[in-house]
């Protein structure tokens, strides 16, 4: 499944959100623009969008206000602030809302593109698990979602298909034939990758030490597990790589 980025704009400066919608729509993006926080409420109770980019000072309902009401309808949606204001009170108050990251206007066009690919690489996920029935299920209700998931069932084809193509996170079962899921992690990150990793296991007791020893580097989930759980965990993964690329 590949399913195009979406994005929606919000500002009421319209000069300023045509040009960046021109400039998205030409990169490939799925764009849709609003001039103020209503209209911007409006779209997102028609669908999800997987960015917004949201003026912080809009008339009627500011920037801030209108997060709060993003985050109830849409908490997975990555929010990035823009703000003219660098030392605005409402810029404080976007940090405590958990804004992905505030960018000041002028805004980097190049910062922006590279957030947005950066985002697109982590919506691809690279399943690792001998467990059919499980990676099939699991596939299906993360694509539901905007992902788009790869699935391997042993290490050795797992490590091969690395090295064709880039994945942004990695959903690691621990417990494979032949070899555990920290051997396929070193093997992956000797080849350079910096992909996010996420170890899995319904035997935590019997995996302690391992997962111990590679939490430095890796989260790790207890199966079996909600959707929602996983969900959760792998956006607040990706959040933390994206507030890398845009600091």
């Amino acid at each position: 499944m590949n399913k195009k980025l979406s994005v929606l704009i919000v500002d009421d400066d319209t000069n300023i959100g045509d040009s960046l919608y021109d400039i998205l729509e030409v990169k490939g993006y799925d764009v849709r623009f609003a001039s103020n926080g209503n209209e911007a409420l409006s779209i997102i109770k028609e669908r999800r969008y997987d960015v917004v980019l949201l003026d912080i000072r809009m008339p009627d309902m500011n920037g801030v206000e209108t997060f709060r009401y993003i985050k109830e309808l849409s908490p997975l949606t990555s929010v990035v602030m823009i703000t003219a204001y660098a030392d605005d009170e409402l810029v404080s108050q976007a940090r405590e809302e958990g804004s992905l990251q505030i960018l000041s206007k002028p805004l980097d066009i190049d910062k922006i593109l590279g957030f947005l690919k950066k985002y697109e690489l982590l919506k691809t996920i690279f399943m690792v698990d001998d467990d059919i029935a499980f990676c099939n299920s699991l596939k299906n209700a993360i694509e539901l979602h905007g992902h788009n998931v790869t699935v391997v069932h042993n290490a050795e084809e797992a490590i091969e298909s690395f090295s064709i193509q880039q994945y942004g996170i990695i959903l690691l079962d621990i417990k494979l034939n032949g070899m555990n899921g920290l051997e396929v992690a070193n093997a992956i990150k000797e080849k350079g990758y910096k992909c996010a990793i996420v170890l899995m296991s319904a035997y935590k007791k019997e995996f302690q030490s391992l997962i111990d020893k590679t939490m430095l580097t890796s989260e790790f989930i207890e199966k079996p597990f909600a959707i929602d759980d996983i969900l959760q965990l792998l956006n607040e993964v990706s959040r933390e790589r994206l507030k890398e690329t845009l600091a």
